[in-house]
């Protein structure tokens, strides 16, 4: 299979990669036993052109994205013990 960029996908090319990393994502987390979090996963080559999926509703990814964006900015990570 040829290495190419995401944006010289056809949507149809671009659709199956975002389905079969969801499904990895997915059955990773399962593997992990880790139950049912929502998830958007971004895949970009150039970050004026991201593309998503997700599992959950729009509205979600949105807040989801806009907190994690604002915590990044002022580099508030969230350190686990």
């Amino acid at each position: 299979m040829a290495i190419r960029l995401l944006e010289d996908m056809t949507e149809p090319e671009l659709a199956e990669v975002m389905n079969t990393a969801a499904r990895a994502v997915t059955e990773s987390l399962e593997d992990l036993g880790v139950a049912g979090p929502l998830f958007a996963l971004l895949l970009f080559n150039d970050p004026r052109v991201a593309n998503y999926i997700s599992n959950c509703d729009r509205h979600g990814v949105i807040l989801a994205m806009r907190n994690c964006a604002d915590r990044m900015e002022r580099n508030q990570d969230v350190r686990r013990n």
